[in-house]
């Protein structure tokens, strides 16, 4: 008997741990047996922040070897163009920085659903301005399995941070960055 398929999302600010609680996750399946072809990492094309190869990486230097993307419908194409193939095999996708991904809730819903893949989905639950991004991301809660909010520590106080500010000047909702970027903050040095 299979599996059932679970959606687990972990969302949090900047600096919280979504990718090593991703990279973390991974290595704990492997270490339990799970074979690497039967698990899949997927990056935003976006992020190129710490390496010009495609892995997931954290802030802080752990990385794990990914596949990169623009859009998920490029990822449900691969596996429906490759039906009973090496594709079939993967059973866990992890996905990072899921709020880049435009097409994020109806890709992940058809993962699940009609495919029944084990997905994990990290991303930020706001942007700078604590607006939602278009990956419609809080949209995936009722099909969530766990559900975790993960926070930083306030830059300026040490306490928990469950917001990012942005540091430089610019109204783009989506600017990729580090440290230089941004910083984790709690609701009393928001502004």
């Amino acid at each position: 008997m299979s599996e059932t398929p679970k959606l687990h999302l972990i969302c949090g600010p900047m600096f919280a741990g979504k990718s090593t609680f991703l990279i973390h996750n991974a290595k704990i399946l492997i270490d339990n047996g799970v074979k690497q072809d039967e698990i899949m990492m997927v990056n935003h094309s976006f992020d190129k922040r710490y390496t010009d190869e495609s892995n997931i990486c954290t802030h802080d230097g752990l990385k794990m070897k990914s596949e990169s993307f623009i859009n998920l419908c490029e990822l449900t194409s691969i596996i429906e163009s490759h039906i009973e193939s090496q594709v079939d095999k993967i059973k866990y996708i992890f996905i990072d920085e899921g709020q880049f991904f435009n097409d994020l809730y109806d890709e992940v819903k058809k993962l699940l659903c009609k495919y029944k893949k084990t997905i994990y989905v990290g991303g930020l639950d706001g942007d700078f301005k604590q607006e939602l991004f278009p990956s419609r991301l809080i949209d995936l809660l009722p099909f969530a399995s766990t559900i975790i909010k993960l926070n930083a520590k306030c830059s300026d106080c040490n306490e928990d941070a469950p917001f990012t500010k942005r540091l430089i000047n610019s109204g783009n909702q989506i600017l990729v960055g580090g440290s230089s970027e941004y910083k984790p903050v709690c609701l009393n040095h928001l502004d």
